[in-house]
């Protein structure tokens, strides 16, 4: 039997990172699950095994401390963050 298991709406798990759909279960070879995303196979999906909602949860969860990146993408070069505030390289004394 192969396809997808959907998972009950009252377990808590976090949705996808980038298409904010929740998990399924697939069954893989050898009677291994994976939880992955049913939208897209490119999108994070479990190692092979267990059924491992704790190690999808931790990817598909972002960061607590890591500041945002606000910098402009190209200009890296000419300006630099100041305490929250992207300042030019020019006034920067």
């Amino acid at each position: 039997m192969r396809g997808y298991f959907t998972l009950p709406g009252t377990y808590s798990c976090i949705p996808c990172k980038h298409c904010g759909a929740r998990p399924v279960i697939a069954i893989v070879d050898d009677g291994e699950y994976v939880v992955k995303c049913p939208t897209d196979a490119s999108h994070y999906q479990t190692h092979p095994g267990l059924i491992d909602i704790d190690d999808w949860n931790e990817h598909n969860s972002k960061p607590v401390n890591s500041p945002a990146d606000v910098s402009p993408g190209i200009l890296n070069d000419h300006f630099f963050q100041l305490n929250g505030a992207i300042v030019s390289a020019d006034n920067a004394d």
